[in-house]
């Protein structure tokens, strides 16, 4: 698939996390500030991205999801270019990019996995069961998933 974002990102040589890192750690302040986002544009999907060094987080990005829809999601691109050429001003990594399923499922959709536009980089899902938020974290390549821990601390 043809993507403008990893397009960009290639040509400017923007670094990702390493592909066979094993674990994502975010502080509590980061996963707070993606509750928050989630929590807020419900029931619509909220999204963004999380940068770092290493496997750590050093920021979180809210960005909107310009389909406002409670089942897909885009980023507005100006806000994902702007952000993306933040953390490589900053010297800072893609880790992840994070998004909510409000209704489910907790694992990657079709699309998710169809669509997937940096496969280097994690991928956050929010789901909301049972009157509250769960978060996972996914490695999405070939058309596969697999699971990626988060550790908080």
């Amino acid at each position: 698939m043809d993507c403008p974002y990893d397009c960009l990102a290639r040509f400017l040589g923007y670094s990702y996390m390493d592909p066979v890192t094993p674990v994502l750690r975010l502080s509590p302040e980061h996963l707070q500030q993606m509750l928050q986002e989630v929590s807020k544009q419900y029931p619509e999907e909220a999204c963004g991205l999380v940068a770092g060094l290493g496997r750590e987080s050093k920021q979180v990005y809210s960005v909107e999801n310009s389909l406002h829809s409670p089942v897909r999601f885009l980023m507005v691109p100006e806000q994902q270019v702007r952000f993306l050429l933040e953390i490589e001003a900053n010297g800072w990594e893609l880790l992840a990019i994070y998004h909510s399923h409000p209704n489910g499922p907790d694992t990657p959709s079709a699309t998710d996995i169809a669509e997937i536009a940096f496969p280097e980089a994690i991928t956050v899902i929010w789901s909301c069961a049972d009157g509250g938020w769960e978060y996972r974290g996914f490695r999405i390549q070939d058309g596969n998933f697999f699971d990626i821990p988060i550790v908080i601390d």
